[in-house]
């Protein structure tokens, strides 16, 4: 089956998917002068790269007379759908009018949709689902005029949330992802809370801070979630937060000090938009003698009735905040400061041929928690759908693919976690949203998260072109994406959940600093200013150290050393460093307000693989024991081999032998010795 409208191979959007999103278009496109304003945000579809505006479609009368098909054993009746208005629905600035619609509503707009898009000169008895009950509607696509006004390029496409968020909700429902957590935490055995496997596990996020997507300029002068350009594409942006953070990790009886977070990491998560009908029952109360709406408990077929469609989110969170506010009652301000989702949402419809086995197979085997008789699911199972994280450094146009991982990595499914969520009455509304949680698979490289990727800070994850992260850097964009696609079907795509983290802006309190050094509290790229690295052209240790300010993306000014006699035994090469007649490698920079030099390379590299712990490659290993290993080397080039290469110790051994031959063999004899101890402890080490 295909589409008259032009869809690349490769579009997120094909005739397969039909998402609903909210957009707004630039002041100079072409709308009739009876519709709403360009910038007024309203209801939409997106097929290939066009925005496709269903207002005027509605206006035009494309969505009218809509039918609900009904099929039974021996029939297949149609008939048109009363009380749905088109005109109004469409032209509201977000979906939850139309996510109120029961299900066969949806499933209606959707296949009028996919009839105006067919191309009805494609339709084969071979093709896909679709085509089985979509007839071609050629309405839109004999209408030159129409489509000049309803379809807008994506390029240029404004963003919104696509619903009035009332609540949020984000759970805990990936088994592989619950475990990694728990044995870095609690140690494998303890892995997962024994409450686990009987319930969806979830917390209330908070609704006003979940931020869209390649967000419009308009969304983003009513929060901190600024517009910006990444590699062309328009990408929203998230501030780094601050908050209390424990003083000693290993200690928290000393207490907190405030400075911004400076563990932050993304959560790969899959959420879901409710829609349908608020679960209400009315009851009489006597003391006002009126009906009372009182919620009540879903069933797992009414809730899978009841979710509207599907979402990426990046759930941000920063990790040092979290570890010091999370007991007893889990994360707040750790997580409530911004949550980026996706702008289309994929219709539960759309992903239905996708339907799969979740990584757990079933629930309730091998002599686990069998769920209780209301989270038992005749259909349990999820969707194949594939998922990534690539990474975007600032200093780049490139980004690196750091993890990958699939929503049948799931435990918990969708309908489940719904029904638990509505089990003690709760009203669930049209526009909830209810999140996944972080997705993870078994292997390192499907891990959904910073936390895990780094095993907690204790490896670095590769960028490329020398860039590692244990964490995330201001400027770091993370890019999500997500997509199913079969053979001889088009791709279902959730188009990019995007954002680039900007710096913290420290939050005017005086009293925050009482418990903390002004030195410690500032960032290290504010503390250490004006580096100036005085050597030699032929110096190999002067070359190590311009090889670490590189690595750390440092930038420094090179102050080069004479080296004839007199500038050796000057004042000003004593004032540079203590070893008169000596070739110095030396560092120099401002503290705040104070010079502070540090001569000998092992040391710089020290100071700078400390204080820019965060910055570029590693210079040092991060286990203690490798990490001794590599300077126990250096240390014994440093006393054994490098000083004999000193002119200084050179021209000392020719006077005390009286002969340069005499000096030149004993420096020979002695450097070839310390060399081969050396490679015979280094042969030693990389065995063990």
């Amino acid at each position: 089956m295909k589409s008259w409208i032009e869809v690349p191979t490769d579009s997120d959007f094909s005739l397969a998917n039909v998402p609903f999103g909210v957009c707004s278009f630039p002041s100079s496109s072409t709308l009739s002068s009876t519709t709403l304003a360009p910038c007024t945000p309203r209801c939409c579809t997106a097929i290939g790269n066009h925005a496709i505006d269903l207002h005027l479609l509605a206006e035009a009368g494309l969505l009218d007379n809509l039918l609900m098909t009904t099929e039974s054993d021996e029939s297949r009746c149609s008939e048109i759908i009363t009380n749905f208005h088109p005109r109004i629905v469409f032209s509201q600035p977000t979906l939850n009018e139309f996510m109120s619609c029961e299900k066969h509503v949806w499933v209606a707009v959707r296949n009028r949709l996919l009839s105006l898009f067919l191309d009805s000169s494609s339709i084969s008895s071979s093709n896909n689902h679709i085509q089985i009950a979509i007839q071609a509607d050629n309405r839109l696509q004999q209408n030159s005029a129409l489509q000049s006004q309803c379809m807008h390029p994506l390029s240029t496409t404004l963003y919104h949330l696509p619903a009035s968020i009332g609540d949020y909700t984000d759970f805990y429902s990936s088994r592989e992802h619950a475990t990694n957590v728990g044995i870095m935490f609690r140690g494998r055995d303890n892995a997962l809370q024994p409450n686990w496997l009987h319930l969806p596990v979830g917390y209330h996020g908070r609704s006003s801070s979940v931020y869209p997507s390649l967000a419009s300029s308009a969304t983003t002068a009513e929060n901190d979630c600024e517009r910006n350009l990444v590699g062309g594409e328009k990408m929203s942006t998230v501030r780094r937060p601050c908050g209390q953070l424990q003083v000693d990790p290993l200690d928290p009886a000393k207490g907190s000090i405030y400075g911004p977070c400076k563990l932050m990491d993304f959560e790969l998560e899959v959420a879901f938009f409710v829609g349908g009908p608020t679960n209400t029952d009315y009851e009489q109360d006597h003391n006002q003698q009126q009906q009372q709406p009182r919620g009540r408990p879903l069933t797992l077929s009414e809730a899978q009735d009841r979710i509207f469609g599907y979402v990426l989110m990046n759930d941000w969170s920063a990790r040092d905040i979290q570890k010091w506010e999370y007991v007893p009652l889990g994360p707040f301000t750790s997580k409530n400061f911004a949550t980026t989702i996706s702008t289309w949402v994929v219709t539960s419809m759309a992903l239905e041929p996708f339907r799969c086995e979740t990584s757990a197979g079933v629930q309730g085997g091998g002599g686990e928690p069998v769920p209780l008789e209301y989270l038992k699911d005749p259909n349990y199972g999820s969707y194949d759908v594939n998922l990534s994280v690539s990474i975007q450094p600032s200093s780049t146009s490139a980004s690196t693919q750091i993890c990958t991982s699939n929503l049948k990595n799931m435990y918990w499914s969708s309908a489940q976690q719904l029904v638990h969520h509505s089990v003690t009455g709760c009203p669930m509304n049209a526009g909830d949203l209810l999140a996944s949680g972080t997705i993870s698979g078994k292997e390192q490289h499907n891990f959904g998260s910073m936390l895990e990727l780094s095993w907690k800070g204790s490896r670095e994850v590769e960028l490329g072109g020398g860039e590692v992260r244990r964490f995330l850097k201001d400027g770091d964009a993370v890019i999500m994406k997500g997509w199913c696609q079969r053979e001889g079907s088009g791709r279902v795509g959730f188009g990019q959940c995007s954002a680039r983290i900007l710096p913290a802006i420290p939050f005017p309190y005086e009293s925050s600093k009482e418990n903390e050094d002004e030195s410690t509290a500032m960032q290290p790229e504010e503390r250490y200013t004006n580096f100036k690295l005085y050597g030699c052209w032929w110096s190999s240790c002067s070359w190590t150290v311009r090889i670490a300010l590189a690595a750390k993306g440092i930038p420094y000014e090179y102050g080069m050393i004479n080296l004839d006699e007199k500038a050796l035994t000057s004042d000003k090469h004593s004032s540079i460093t203590l070893m008169q007649q000596q070739v110095p490698t030396v560092l120099e920079f401002m503290d705040g307000g104070n010079v502070v030099r540090i001569s000998q390379s092992l040391a710089i590299i020290e100071f700078l693989e400390t204080a820019f712990d965060h910055r570029g490659g590693r210079l040092l290993p991060l286990d203690p024991v490798a990490r001794a290993k590599v300077k126990e080397i250096v240390e014994a080039i440093n006393s054994v081999t490098q000083q004999l290469q000193n002119s200084s110790v050179m021209g000392m051994a020719d006077s005390i032998s009286g002969k340069e031959v005499l000096g030149n063999e004993f420096r020979k004899q002695a450097i070839m010795s310390g060399f081969s101890s050396v490679e015979k402890k280094s042969c030693h080490n990389s065995q063990h």
